[in-house]
């Protein structure tokens, strides 16, 4: 099985200028753990974790700092065509939850640990 046929897509993705305040909102009404950052031609430039935007919450209760200052630039990341067993071992080797999918550079999908468990169980049923 292939990355392409679990990811979600289209993906939630935000500008590396949103507000972390709207971006912690924007996750918590979508119920997202990461949100992609991308720029305007929609390259992947960063991710920013609930737990660092929880973070700045604390930091920053009233100020307004934009995701840029909190998101991680050095990607692990994923293609359409990648098998879902490659994937799951990048993130095991990279301890992240979850991976952009990028065609062209491009940002096309994202996958997750729960894409794969949801697999897995599917699976594991049919057995």
């Amino acid at each position: 099985m292939l990355v392409r046929e679990r990811m979600t897509a289209p993906v939630v993705t935000v500008p590396r200028d949103t507000d972390y305040q709207q971006a912690l909102q924007l996750m918590q009404e979508k119920r997202l753990r990461r949100l992609p950052v991308v720029d305007q031609e929609r390259r992947l430039v960063g991710i920013v974790a609930e737990r660092d935007l929880l973070l700045a919450a604390t930091r920053y209760p009233r100020a307004g700092v934009d995701v840029g200052e909190f998101m991680a630039t050095k990607l692990v990341t994923a293609a359409p065509g990648m098998s879902l067993r490659d994937a799951a071992r990048l993130m095991l080797e990279h301890r992240v939850g979850g991976l952009p999918v990028l065609d062209g550079g491009t940002i096309v999908g994202i996958i997750t640990e729960s894409d794969i468990f949801r697999r897995f169980v599917e699976l594991q049923d049919k057995a």
